[in-house]
């Protein structure tokens, strides 16, 4: 099931991340998923939807988001997006009864220090994916 706001425009084509991020959201109970892809506008993020927290979304379009990536030094706190999108994935796993959903958010006015990082984490994502495609000399 898909369930896409009006508003989902991208301004800017999206790049993936291969870095472990992972995104809290401040519902109570927080939400917690792994980013996959990343613009300077907005990103999205995977995560299990155990005991159907999703549902914490309902009605929601301003969200304060946490960026972190364990043992690279990015942290990012109080980022405000605004949900876009929400996708339900079936998993890879038949037997598994887990829901993967895919959270879409546009970033809603970053300070200039949120937006540095935000840039920063996708030119790291863009230096993993050509040095991914980069052939060894010799190879």
């Amino acid at each position: 099931m898909e369930r896409t706001l009006a508003a989902n425009r991208r301004k800017e084509g999206r790049i993936s991340v291969d870095d472990n991020v992972y995104v809290i959201i401040d519902t109570q109970p927080k939400m917690m998923g792994q980013m996959v892809e990343i613009s300077s506008s907005g990103m999205a993020f995977n995560f299990v939807d155990l005991d159907s927290v999703s549902q914490l979304l309902n009605g929601r379009k301003d969200l304060k988001l946490d960026f972190f990536a364990a043992g690279k030094g990015f942290f990012m706190r109080e980022l405000t997006g605004r949900l876009v999108s929400t996708i339900d994935t079936p998993s890879a796993n038949a037997i598994s009864s887990l829901m993967i959903k895919r959270i879409g958010v546009e970033f809603v006015a970053p300070s200039l220090s949120q937006q540095v990082q935000i840039n920063s984490l996708i030119r790291r994502q863009n230096e993993r994916s050509e040095m991914k495609t980069t052939v060894p000399q010799g190879a």
